[in-house]
């Protein structure tokens, strides 16, 4: 029964609903429509400068990035010029120690052969020396008499230029 009640049509409820439904639309539509519509158009405009602003956040974003490649790239340019000035300022410093040591090697050797040459002819002196001694010894000795150093120098010096 409360079911048939319900899907049952009686003209006094249509009527009335028709009557509330037209003053609650003049209602809403005088005082709650515009400021709903206003509302709307408001979001609508400040959703339309987010896209906008994002819009362009991205373009300065593109161009940021653009920016930074180049950068990045310069940079990785310089890095790899200065690595390659590096290595050819390395080079030429192992190249120029080598010359320069090269250099001081002969130096040396030519210092270490005139020593050689210096101490060798000292040498062969003090021993023309030391013989010329020894044998002015041996000779006064042979001979009895004892012999000048001069004249035993002389002596030897004879001898030696006869030997050559």
């Amino acid at each position: 029964m409360g079911l048939q009640n319900v899907l049952s049509i009686e003209p006094g409820s249509v009527l009335w609903t028709i009557i509330t439904f037209l003053v609650v639309a003049f209602l809403i539509g005088r005082f709650g429509w515009k400021p709903i519509l206003s509302g709307l158009k408001a979001r609508e405009q400040s959703i339309r400068r987010d896209l906008e602003t994002a819009k362009a956040e991205r373009e300065k974003s593109a161009v940021l990035l653009a920016e930074y490649q180049g950068t990045v790239a310069g940079a990785k340019k310089d890095a790899a010029e200065i690595v390659q000035k590096a290595q050819e300022s390395a080079a030429r410093i192992v190249e120029e120690a080598r010359v320069a040591g090269k250099g001081e090697s002969q130096k040396l050797i030519e210092r270490a052969r005139g020593e050689i040459e210096r101490e060798s002819e000292s040498a062969r002196t003090e021993l023309r020396k030391y013989v010329a001694d020894l044998t002015a010894r041996a000779t006064s000795r042979l001979i009895g008499k004892t012999v000048s150093l001069q004249e035993h120098e002389k002596l030897i010096m004879d001898a030696l230029k006869e030997e050559r």
